[in-house]
């Protein structure tokens, strides 16, 4: 594994010894003696242990660098995957040599590591005078990926039996798709099972939270740093858990990446600075006017401007994701049309404008004024793509556009990613479906996290005002006075910080799930603050109305 990982970084075990590892090495060696000469008086206790764990930190990272970098260049790998082959049929449908379809993929710089083995390959056939199988073998054998090194093997065995590089390259196509199916599936089944895990360990920190409102009364322990130690640690385990189901997502993004920036960009870009004034302007208003209202319905009303940015960052996602379902659809019959009228894009285009393709069909009436100036093609799909917002169009419209540029079968090429297109839209309907089953389980867990701790300061306060009006017996005054100086009011502000940042990372979480921008998290953000805000004081009536 480290000579591979040695070989993607390009270099040898020597020289990273001696560039990388030694110098991280004496870095961690030479931190304790600097801090043991410059402070040592603050060097007593735990903070000696600490620091002596320093070296061994710095040991395992120069120990395990290689293999890290080693599985960033194989995801890289692997989720560009399918739109490389895709891309290699459409090329291949253009009719062009096998080594400049090579070449042109190793161009894309989209394809991130993906693109530099292919110019590798095309380098070896270049300038070394490797035959195309000979050159697939070398890199296969250095490759992260076991998927790109199956793939090269295969097509290493194919060029040597002489078989038609168009046709062993379609037959490819169902091959890598299955794959890229399959590779899917297991990162949704790995969400699901972090899922469970997730439920799990907010269920167990909600007792422990609870705990530490409670044992200032029997322990005599300060009530809030106890309060705020058990925060820090409920949110960190969280903040733990959501990146973890962040790295188990499939890296499938539903927006564009281009630099073109669209009215849908606009929007989202202008409402945020509105949401953080309104959100300013309400804060100012409840502080100086708001002293009948509790802090927990203070603080949902000053965070719902935030709710303006989510709405509109959901609505245009909600439209992306229709454009994807109708673009399919698209793409195959402009291939078929353009195939029966000789290969004219946009004899074609301008008869489909009158088509219905649902949300699509503006966008592809901007499409065919940009083609008709005949200025630039490729940038006309690029334009196409940004103003859809979605990724997926993105990539699979300028392969389209290239394939066709470089004089391919219309109808071929529409096949090919029309087919493509449809298999990764089907697979996001079933991570779409297990991110709408995880709203529901996230507000459930929001809601029931809110009750429980709330109803609990809700039970303190009881006790605080039962201790308070009672006369403390001799020998339990180190007890009983505590209730005198817990401070409900602070202690209600801290957990409803706690759910503030709870929200926050469950609204992160459901978008790392389902692919959706950032932007979107919002909506579920402010939502659940509410739902928390609500709960804090059903649980409040709910107590008083007991006692």
């Amino acid at each position: 594994m480290f000579k591979k990982a040695f070989e993607c970084m390009e270099m040898t075990q020597r020289q990273y010894v001696m560039k990388i590892a030694l110098p991280i090495i004496f870095m961690g060696l030479f931190f304790p003696i600097i801090m043991f000469l410059l402070v040592p008086d603050l060097i007593t206790g735990t903070f000696t242990y600490i620091l002596l764990l320093v070296p061994v930190l710095f040991i395992g990272a120069a120990l395990f660098y290689p293999s890290t970098v080693m599985g960033t260049m194989r995801s890289q790998i692997e989720v560009n995957m399918h739109y490389y082959i895709t891309h290699m049929g459409v090329l291949a449908a253009s009719n062009m040599a096998r080594k400049e379809v090579i070449h042109q993929l190793s161009m894309n710089k989209s394809y991130g590591y993906l693109a530099i083995e292919s110019g590798k390959i095309y380098s070896l056939m270049t300038d070394w005078n490797f035959s195309l199988a000979q050159a697939c073998r070398f890199v296969s054998k250095r490759t992260p990926s076991p998927i790109f090194s199956d793939f090269l093997d295969r097509l290493a065995h194919s060029s040597e039996a002489g078989e038609p590089f168009d046709q062993f390259v379609w037959t490819e196509q169902k091959v890598v798709m299955n794959e890229f199916d399959t590779m899917y599936k297991q990162s949704l089944g790995q969400i699901q099972m972090t899922k469970e895990i997730f439920v799990a360990m907010m269920t167990a920190l909600i007792f422990l939270t609870s705990i530490s409102l409670i044992m200032p009364i029997i322990t005599g322990m300060e009530p809030g740093i106890l309060m705020a130690g058990s925060i820090v640690t409920f949110l960190g385990a969280e903040g733990i858990l959501v990146f973890v189901m962040k790295s188990k997502s499939p890296k499938d993004k539903i927006w564009h990446t281009l630099s073109i920036e669209t009215e849908a960009d606009r929007k989202i870009r202008m409402s945020f600075p509105v949401s953080m004034i309104g959100s300013m302007i309400l804060s100012i208003i409840l502080m100086l006017w708001g002293g009948g209202l509790a802090i927990t319905l203070k603080i949902a009303l000053a965070l719902t401007p935030f709710a303006l940015t989510g709405y509109i960052a959901s609505k245009e996602e909600e439209l992306i994701k229709r454009k994807d379902d109708n673009f399919s659809a698209f793409i195959r019959a402009l291939g078929s049309t353009s195939g029966a009228r000789g290969g004219i894009i946009r004899d074609s285009l301008r008869n489909l404008t009158y088509h219905d393709f649902g949300p699509l069909t503006p966008d592809i009436k901007e499409l065919y004024k940009r083609l008709e100036t005949r200025i630039n093609k490729i940038m006309s799909w690029n334009y196409f793509a940004a103003g859809t917002g979605s990724n997926l169009i993105e990539r699979f419209g300028t392969i389209f556009a290239e394939g066709i540029d470089k004089g391919g079968k219309p109808e071929l090429i529409g096949e090919i990613v029309g087919d493509n297109f449809m298999k990764i839209v089907s697979l996001r309907k079933l991570r779409y479906s297990l991110a709408s089953s995880l709203v529901g389980e996230v507000y459930g867990l929001t809601g029931g996290i809110a009750f429980t701790m709330f109803l609990t300061l809700a039970i303190v306060k009881m006790l605080v005002n039962i201790f308070e009006g009672t006369d403390v017996p001799a020998g339990m005054t180190s007890i009983l006075s505590l209730g005198s100086v817990m401070d409900i009011n602070f202690l209600a502000l801290l957990l409803m910080g706690m759910m503030v940042g709870h929200s926050f990372l469950s609204a992160i979480l459901l978008r790392a799930v389902d692919g959706g921008s950032l932007f979107n998290c919002y909506i579920h953000f402010v939502g659940m603050v509410w739902l928390s805000a609500i709960l804090a004081e059903v649980s409040f009536v709910v107590m008083t109305s007991l006692t």
